[in-house]
């Protein structure tokens, strides 16, 4: 095995080369197993043929366009929970209903799994996560985000770790 970064002979498989001290995969300019150069968009070594774990995958728009979207419609969500929540809350307690305050909280707790989807989406992690963000964004008068989110989280799911 050699270090993806430097480039010398590592012996049995260590968590750190002990030439340059980075983990021996986490460098693109050398094949891990004939040591010989390569491009970081290198996914097959031409000396050896050995296949180059970890060739750098292209970032696109989508998954933080997603994300974007679902932060948008989670933040709308929660703002219109509490406000349900509290006027619910005064204006039950006007004529008898105070149970009107709890019609908000679906809304505080879908908002929140909205905007944490969406800080997912961004981060290119978990996409279930994301993607659960995504599905939670279309409960409301903001579905449109919730289905392009959705759309544009399927469309980068290669892009998650």
């Amino acid at each position: 095995m050699f270090c993806r970064n430097c480039g010398k002979e590592l012996v049995g498989s260590p968590e750190f080369c002990m030439n340059c001290g980075a983990r021996p995969m986490s460098g693109t300019s050398f094949c891990p197993g004939c040591g010989a150069t390569t491009t970081p968009m290198t996914n097959i070594c031409t000396n050896c043929g050995a296949q180059v774990a970890g060739a750098i995958k292209e970032r696109t728009w989508k998954p933080t366009t997603a994300g974007i979207l679902c932060i948008v419609a989670g933040t709308i969500a929660v703002i219109s929970g509490i406000v349900v929540a509290v006027l619910g809350g005064i204006g039950g307690a006007f004529i008898g209903m105070g149970w009107l305050s709890a019609v908000g909280a679906p809304l505080i707790i879908l908002g929140t799994v909205t905007i944490v989807g969406g800080i997912y989406a961004i981060k290119r992690r978990i996409w279930g996560l994301a993607l659960a963000g995504s599905i939670c964004a279309l409960l409301g008068p903001w579905a449109l985000l919730g289905i392009l989110a959705i759309i544009f989280i399927s469309l980068g799911k290669l892009e998650f770790e």
